[in-house]
This record gives structure tokens, C-alpha cells and sequence, in this order.
């Protein structure tokens, strides 16, 4: 940035600079998970870095605040579906803040960097960051959509998440928007020679930049293989049972309170009948697994229920995963329970990374144990909705050895069609950072089937009652990022610190 106005772009009226920041928010939600123009996400930021990186550092923080408001509004919709809407609102315009001041940060750095490690600033600082949120306690409850979301349907730009976890997407989309910043200025800036800008900015590095990114990319397209001769089939359920007016009328419970308990008899059959009826509608295709939503459809240990449920895998030849509220000897745990085609359990585990609202009601979260259940198609590993979302919960799986990861989710919010597609996103991050097939069956929201490398074989449709089901394999090996977890986050908190304290040394 530049504290001379000597800059073509440094002397435009401050309201223009403002709007233009603002575009950038409009072209960032455009690549999200919902609207879904991924490549938009390697260019979203660079209008509204051009107008900051010309103007003065204290105006950083204003001058990006546009751009990240409208880009929280955009994402973050659903929150006053979650919340009281006041306050719903509130955390919108809070978390944009948040963003402006991330980029005041990273602005704020280099400043007073030269060369390469210019070019570096900003996206270290947003992928640390983004990271630091992610892992801290209390905090990584707190749903921001992360930067590297933009390309959760672009599957060449997700095979970096195999080797770096989330954060390495992030830098990487952060500094291509940089590195074209900069270039842009240097052309907009090219007739004006008295400029103190271009002086500053590193040229070749960003050149340098670009092409990493490009060759990122290229490697990620070219590591993606064919599907193998030998595969199998997962069918996703959406049942819908939370907006469901008669099943939701044979509760004890009210509707906001549905699905804090083991249901009542009459819920239970209630929603077994539902849901066989949407495995029936599949089981001609002879899927090998079924993956039920997060209804807590029966008391685990119930033979009313459980031997219905076996009864049905039996039926329809397949693997049955389901929901269940499993009465254990530490407590009340949400539990994912899988049963075979032969009619037996073949295993179960609990949800590890509860809501406040489950345990206030009374649910546990379980050990800290990863077993995987063997198969003719691959080891399974089981986990229950937000256990998705913890980077640490799918790793461990893969780590005892899981080839197909399967979770049952309940995303249903008031039924916001919002939120879904950014929870939806979380199990296709998980399959290409551990190479595992995934299949993700929900109450209200995007059941989807991603292979190993993070293709969305079969997606079903938002608030609507059906079953999707899609073909996948295993995938051999062990990622980079299954056996070191998150290092490269770590790097980008170290080199931050580092930054921090060139910029205060200068």
C-alpha cells in the first residue's frame, strides 16, 4: 500500500472505491457452495485488492469491509434461521468484520515487506487464520465459511487438500487473487511513472506466483484416475422427517426439541417405515451400502426396531446404516449403527463432536476410539453428521485403516436451503484429504456420494424426499495429509508470527 497519492488508482473518489470492493464480494459468493462458479474464486478478491493495495494502510480495513459484508451476507444467509433473527443478523455483519480485519492484517504486513515474501502476506495470514478459528476450542464452533469453499465442486483445485488440508487451498486462491492484484496494478499503473507503487510490488514473483498456482492445478487434474473395473454402490437417503407434520405429531416432543431423545414408539415405527419405503424404491439397483439421516430413528439396543432393521438389510442385500440413540455405559450417545445383509449388527459409533443443544439434552459425546468394520467393498468407518466437520474425526478413521467413511446428517434448519450445500462441502473436503469414498444420507439436505478424489457422483436435491445413489471405489494408499495432519496449517501459523514480527522489527 501506499501512503502518496501519486497513484492513478490511490486519486479515485473514495464512495468508487467502496463499490469496487464491494463487486468483490459479489464475485466471491458466486463461487460458493450454492451458486457454484468455482473459477470465480481465483479472481473474486482482486478489485477489491487493487483499491486497497493503492491506498493508504489505514483505510485498509474500511475499504475491504464492503467486500467482506457482502460476501458474509451472501454465505452466511441461514444464521437467522439458526438464531433469533436480531441476532441472526448481528453475527452476520460481525463475522464480515472479522474478514475486513483479516485483511487489514495481512495488508498491515506488508506493508512493510519487500520482494517475494510480499507477495506471501496476505495469503499466509488468511490461510493461519482461517486455520487458527478452525482448531482453537470454543471458536471452531463457530461456522465462517472458509476461503478454500469455493472450490469444493472443481475437483483439480481439491487434490492439494491430499497433501496440505484445507489451508493450502485457501493460500493457494488467495495468492492467485494477489499475484493478479498486483500485474493488474502494474498495467493500470504502467503510463504513470511517478507512481510509488509499482516500485514496490514484486512483478516477478507473482508471475512466479501464478505459475505455481497453474501448475497446482494442472498436477490436480492429472491425479485424478478413471474409476477402476472394481466398484460398488452407495444410495443417500433425504426423508425429510423433520418437516414432516404427521410424524412430527406422534412425538412427545416439540418440533424445535425433535430428535433431542430416544423417540416414542410410535416415532420410531413411524420413521422406519419412511425410510424402508425410500430403501425399497433402490433396492432393484442392489446398492451395497444405504445410508440413512440423522433422525435417531430407535433405541440402539431395541429389538421392536433394531430387528426390523436388520430384517430390511437382509431384505434388500445391502449394508443399512442408520441413526440411533445408544444407551451406554458413559452416557446417551447419537449413534451411526450399521447392520449387514446377513442380518447382523456389524457395527456401530458414537458421535464424538456433539452440539451444545444434544448435551443440554442430555447426549453425550463418544470416545475417542476409530474402529472400522470390515466388508467385501472396503473398510467402513461410521461417524454422525458434525463429526464431519472436525478435520480430526475422518483422519483418525483413515488412520485405522477406513477405505469408505459413511454418516448419517441432520443439516435441517428451520429448513434453510442455505446452509446445506456448505455442510455438504465439509464430506467432499474429508474424501479427498483421506482418499475415502463418502456417503453422507440427510434429513432435509444435500445427500450426496463423492469418491475418493472429491467427484460428486450422486447429489440429492435440497428440502425434497427421495434417495440419491451413485457408483465409487476405494482408493490405495495413505494421503500426505492423513499421515501428518495438519502441518501445513502449523507452517502458516509459524510463518505468520514470523511476519508479525519482521513488520514490528521494521
Amino acid at each position: 500500500m501506499t501512503d502518496e497519492n501519486t497513484s492513478v488508482l490511490a486519486d479515485l473518489p473514495f464512495w468508487l472505491k467502496l463499490s469496487i470492493s464491494a463487486i468483490s464480494g459479489v464475485l466471491l459468493a458466486a463461487s460458493m457452495p450454492g451458486y457454484d462458479i468455482s473459477l470465480l474464486g481465483w479472481i473474486a478478491l482482486v478489485p477489491m485488492l487493487v483499491v486497497v493495495l493503492t491506498s493508504p494502510v489505514k483505510q485498509g480495513f474500511f475499504l475491504a469491509l464492503p467486500f467482506a459484508l457482502v460476501w458474509s451476507i451472501a454465505v452466511h444467509r441461514w444464521y437467522p434461521s439458526l438464531f433469533p433473527p436480531a441476532l441472526g443478523y448481528f453475527l452476520i455483519f460481525a463475522v464480515g468484520t472479522f474478514y475486513a480485519g483479516v485483511i487489514q492484517l495481512g495488508i498491515w504486513l506488508q506493508s512493510r515487506l519487500e520482494g517475494a515474501i510480499k507477495l506471501l502476506a496476505l495469503p499466509v495470514t488468511w490461510a493461519a487464520v482461517e486455520f487458527v478459528k478452525f482448531i482453537t476450542p470454543v471458536v471452531e464452533d463457530w461456522w465462517f465459511v472458509l476461503l478454500a469453499k469455493s472450490q469444493w465442486r472443481f475437483p483439480p483445485a481439491l487434490q492439494i487438500l491430499s497433501v496440505t488440508g484445507f489451508p493450502g487451498l485457501s493460500f493457494l486462491v488467495m495468492l492467485a487473487n494477489v499475484a493478479l492484484a498486483f500485474l493488474l496494478i502494474r498495467l493500470l499503473e504502467n503510463r504513470n511513472r511517478e507512481s510509488g507503487v509499482l516500485d514496490r510490488l514484486p512483478l516477478k514473483a507473482s508471475v512466479v506466483g501464478l505459475g505455481i498456482v497453474s501448475l497446482v492445478l494442472v498436477w490436480g487434474a492429472l491425479s485424478i484416475p478413471e474409476p477402476p473395473a472394481e466398484t460398488f454402490t452407495i444410495a443417500a437417503l433425504t426423508d425429510m422427517v423433520n418437516q414432516d407434520s404427521e410424524i412430527l405429531s406422534t412425538s412427545e416432543d416439540a418440533s424445535e426439541d425433535f430428535g433431542t431423545r430416544a423417540n416414542s414408539a410410535e416415532t420410531s415405527q413411524a420413521i422406519f417405515d419412511l425410510d424402508a419405503a425410500l430403501t425399497r424404491q433402490v433396492a432393484a439397483q442392489e446398492p451395497d451400502f444405504i445410508v440413512w439421516p440423522e433422525n435417531e430413528f430407535a433405541d440402539a439396543d431395541d429389538p421392536q426396531f433394531i430387528d426390523q432393521l436388520k430384517g430390511l438389510a437382509v431384505e434388500t442385500g445391502s449394508y443399512i446404516v442408520a441413526d440411533v440413540v445408544w444407551q451406554a455405559e458413559i452416557g446417551m450417545h447419537d449413534t451411526a449403527l450399521m447392520v449387514g445383509p446377513t442380518g447382523d449388527e456389524a457395527g456401530r459409533r458414537a458421535k464424538i463432536n456433539t452440539t451444545d443443544g444434544e448435551e443440554n439434552a442430555g447426549f453425550v459425546p463418544g470416545p475417542l476410539d476409530y474402529p472400522v468394520f470390515d466388508t467385501p467393498h472396503g473398510k467402513v468407518g461410521l461417524g454422525v453428521c458434525w463429526d464431519r466437520h472436525r478435520l480430526f474425526i475422518t483422519r483418525e478413521l483413515a488412520r485405522s485403516g477406513a477405505e469408505i467413511v459413511l454418516m448419517t446428517v441432520d443439516d435441517d434448519f428451520n429448513g434453510t436451503p442455505w446452509f446445506p450445500p456448505f455442510h455438504a462441502s465439509d464430506g467432499v473436503f474429508r474424501a479427498v484429504e483421506n482418499r475415502v469414498a463418502m456417503g453422507l444420507g440427510t434429513t432435509n439436505g444435500m445427500s450426496l456420494v463423492s469418491d475418493p478424489y472429491g467427484r460428486i457422483i450422486a447429489e440429492g436435491e435440497i428440502n425434497q424426499r427421495g434417495v440419491t445413489i451413485g457408483e465409487v471405489f476405494t482408493a490405495p494408499g495413505e494421503t500426505l495429509y492423513t499421515r501428518w495432519g495438519d502441518w501445513f496449517g502449523w507452517l502458516m501459523m509459524v510463518g505468520l508470527v514470523i511476519l508479525i514480527m519482521v513488520r514490528i522489527a521494521r
